[in-house]
C-alpha cells in the first residue's frame, strides 16, 4: 500500500478501528502491517470489498480505472466506492463506464498537511497526521447519495482534514498548473543539464538546489496525471514558455536591476504562498457541507490503502 493508504490506516488503527487491507504486492501488505497500518490482509481483491460500506481505491492512477472494472459488481449495492487520486475527472469518467448505477462514487483528491507544502513527496513516511489540517478535494457522481458523503467525511474527521466539493473540470484545469507544469519544468531541466557537454563535471556541482527542481521526477503518477490532464499541463506549459522567453530577455538586456525586480516579484510571491499554506489560510468559498456522523454512528468496513476493508465500532 502506498502513503496515502498507509496513511490512512494508520489514523484509523490510532483510533482503534480494526484495519484489514488488500495490496497488490506482498511485501507492500507486509510493510503495512510492521508498520500498524492494518490488523489483517486481504489476498483476493474481490473478497477485500465484498460487503464493504466503503471502499477506498488508493492504487496509482493508471490501475484504477482496470481496478473498477474487475471488482465492479462485487462493490456491495448501495454502497460507497471511492478513487483518491491526483485527477477527478478521469476516475469520474470510469466510474460512470463501468459501475453499476447503484454504486455510490466520489473521486477524492486529498491534500497533505499544509503545514510542510516543501517536503518531498518521495521523503515523507506514513504518518496518521499526514492529512492534518489539510483539503480534501470531492467529486461526486450524478447518483452519490448523501449516506456515503457521511462515511468519507467521517474518513477525513478521522484523519484531521476538511472535505470541500469541487468541480472536476476545474480542479484538473488547475492541477494543469499545480502539478503537471513542475513535472515538465523538471524534465526540460534534467534535459538541458545531462545533455550539456558538461554534465560530467555539473553533476558534481549540483547541490540541493538541483535535486529540489527536479524533485518533481520522482512521482510515480507523474506519467498518467499528464497523459489524462494533457489538455490542460499543454496550456501551463505554452504560459511557462512566455515566462521563460520573458526571461531571456532580461537576460539578454543587461540590467541587473531589472532582473532582480522579476526575481524578487517571484520570490515575494512564493514567501506569501508558503505563510498562507502554513496557516492553511485559503478563503475557501463557502460550499455546502453535507452532515457528518454522530459520535453516536458506526463508520464501518474502510476500505484503505490498496482497496479497505474495515469494521467499525460505536464510540
Amino acid at each position: 500500500m502506498d502513503l496515502i493508504g498507509q496513511s490512512l490506516g494508520l489514523a484509523l488503527t490510532a483510533r482503534d478501528f480494526p484495519v484489514t487491507g488488500f495490496a497488490p504486492r506482498l511485501e507492500m501488505a507486509q510493510e503495512a502491517q510492521k508498520r500498524g497500518a492494518v490488523r489483517q490482509v486481504k489476498w483476493n481483491m474481490v473478497q477485500a470489498v465484498a460487503g464493504a460500506d466503503l471502499t477506498l481505491v488508493c492504487l496509482p492512477l493508471a490501475e484504477q480505472r482496470e481496478a473498477l472494472d474487475a471488482v465492479a459488481q462485487d462493490f456491495r449495492a448501495g454502497s460507497a466506492v471511492v478513487c483518491v487520486a491526483p485527477l477527478l475527472a478521469a476516475p469520474l469518467e470510469w466510474a460512470a463506464q463501468v459501475l453499476p448505477p447503484d454504486r455510490h462514487f466520489i473521486a477524492l483528491h486529498p491534500l497533505t498537511n499544509p503545514a510542510r507544502p516543501e517536503e518531498n513527496a518521495s521523503s515523507l513516511t506514513p504518518s496518521a497526521d499526514l492529512f492534518k489540517h489539510g483539503q480534501w478535494a470531492m467529486a461526486l457522481s450524478a447518483t452519490c447519495g448523501s449516506e456515503a458523503l457521511q462515511l468519507v467525511n467521517g474518513l477525513a474527521n478521522v484523519a484531521g482534514a476538511s472535505p470541500y466539493f469541487v468541480d472536476p473540470v476545474e480542479h484538473d484545469g488547475l492541477m494543469g498548473g499545480a502539478s503537471a507544469l513542475p513535472v515538465l519544468l523538471a524534465r526540460a531541466l534534467m534535459g538541458a543539464a545531462t545533455g550539456s557537454p558538461g554534465w560530467a563535471e555539473m553533476r558534481k556541482l549540483a547541490d540541493h538546489g538541483f535535486a529540489t527542481a527536479t524533485a518533481a521526477l520522482d512521482d510515480d503518477q507523474a506519467l498518467a496525471a499528464l497523459w489524462h490532464n494533457r489538455k490542460n499541463a499543454l496550456r501551463y506549459l505554452d504560459a511557462a514558455q512566455a515566462e521563460m522567453k520573458a526571461l531571456r530577455d532580461k537576460l539578454a538586456a543587461e540590467d541587473p536591476a531589472d532582473l532582480a525586480k522579476v526575481l524578487d516579484d517571484a520570490a515575494e510571491r512564493r514567501a506569501t504562498w508558503l505563510a498562507d499554506s502554513a496557516r492553511g489560510d485559503w478563503e475557501v468559498p463557502e460550499r455546502p457541507a453535507p452532515a457528518l456522523p454522530t459520535s453516536g454512528e458506526t463508520i464501518k468496513r474502510f476500505l484503505v490503502g490498496g482497496l479497505f476493508d474495515r469494521r467499525g465500532k460505536k464510540e
